[in-house]
């Protein structure tokens, strides 16, 4: 049995991870970024941990975020009292975190929350958050304007230029020595095409990961970047704001001594790419895409 781990963000990361869940020829660990957990409506979220578990059991939103056939009451009567408030939970999603929440009140942690949810969802219990501790992503704009990321992402649209990205609380947080051993036992180490900057450095930011993927002999990057462009979200305009290419030189330089091999999607390798960066389809429409890039990497 192969002993794989994924880390990654939400709704793109959520994809891949769905295309080796039900493998039983895999034993896998799935790492998420908790960079933009948050307290809104009072209650603490970790939007990429549920976007994670609720495409594993099958019930994300149409958008990859959220909860599929999900109500806004609460929301609707939230936003009335507060003039408006572009921050959509559903009840359901709220139901998750007020439960999330009340058990970090009583001194849970994220992890055994995790694993309490992914329970309840009908899930394995191999969906980690990076870490207990409060890592936050914070933005520091061209405007030298700071941003909380849930200000930045949801209520700005992700639209300021980025001068620089805080991860903070990276340098106290720690990782359990579970994981660092499952890392560093495992055959392949998969960084999900997430946003680099805004899904995958949070988690590197915490040196643990960081110098476990050093150590590591097999870590496979999927590229985020489509013909140098992304299909959804900020991560090619992030990129660029910070001064790399949106391609698998620019990946390479900045995952530098971290990843061995890039993919990148069918015909964006370039003549000059070494033998490190390789060629499939990348896009995942559906489980069948998800399931067939998976074996790919397997096969690497």
């Amino acid at each position: 049995m192969k002993k794989i781990v994924i880390l990654c963000g939400g709704i793109g990361g959520a994809k891949l991870v769905k295309g080796f869940y039900n493998n039983s020829d895999i034993d896998l660990t799935v790492v998420v970024n908790t960079g933009d957990d948050a307290f809104i409506h009072g209650v603490h979220l970790s939007p990429d941990l549920d976007s994670v578990m609720y495409a594993l059991a099958g019930v994300e939103g149409e958008f990859g975020w959220g909860r599929r056939n999900d109500s806004f009451e609460a929301h609707k009567i939230f936003s009335e009292l507060m003039k408006g408030f572009d921050f959509q939970l559903g009840d359901m999603d709220l139901g998750v975190n007020l439960y999330r929440t009340q058990l970090l009140n009583e001194g849970k942690g994220l992890t055994e929350i995790t694993q309490s949810i992914s329970d309840f969802l009908g899930l394995s219990n191999n969906i980690y958050p990076m870490s207990d501790d409060a890592v936050r992503t914070k933005i520091i704009t061209k405007n030298d304007e700071l941003l909380d990321f849930q200000e930045y992402f949801v209520l700005q649209k992700a639209t300021p230029e980025i001068k620089e990205v805080i991860y903070l609380g990276s340098n106290e947080a720690s990782v359990s020595e579970e994981i660092i051993t499952i890392i560093s036992n495992s055959d392949l180490i998969v960084v999900a095409p997430s946003n680099p900057v805004l899904s995958i450095q949070p988690i590197l930011s915490i040196e643990e990961y960081s110098s476990a993927l050093q150590r590591h002999r097999n870590v496979v990057l999927v590229s985020p970047f489509i013909s140098n462009k992304t299909i959804k979200g900020p991560a090619a305009s992030n990129f660029i704001d910070l001064g790399f290419q949106t391609n698998s030189s620019g990946l390479m330089t900045y995952y530098k001594g971290r990843v061995n091999k890039i993919i990148v999607n069918t015909g964006d390798k370039k003549v000059s790419s070494g033998e490190e960066v390789i060629e499939t389809n990348t896009i995942m429409k559906t489980s069948e895409d998800s399931i067939n890039l998976a074996k790919f990497i397997c096969e690497l």
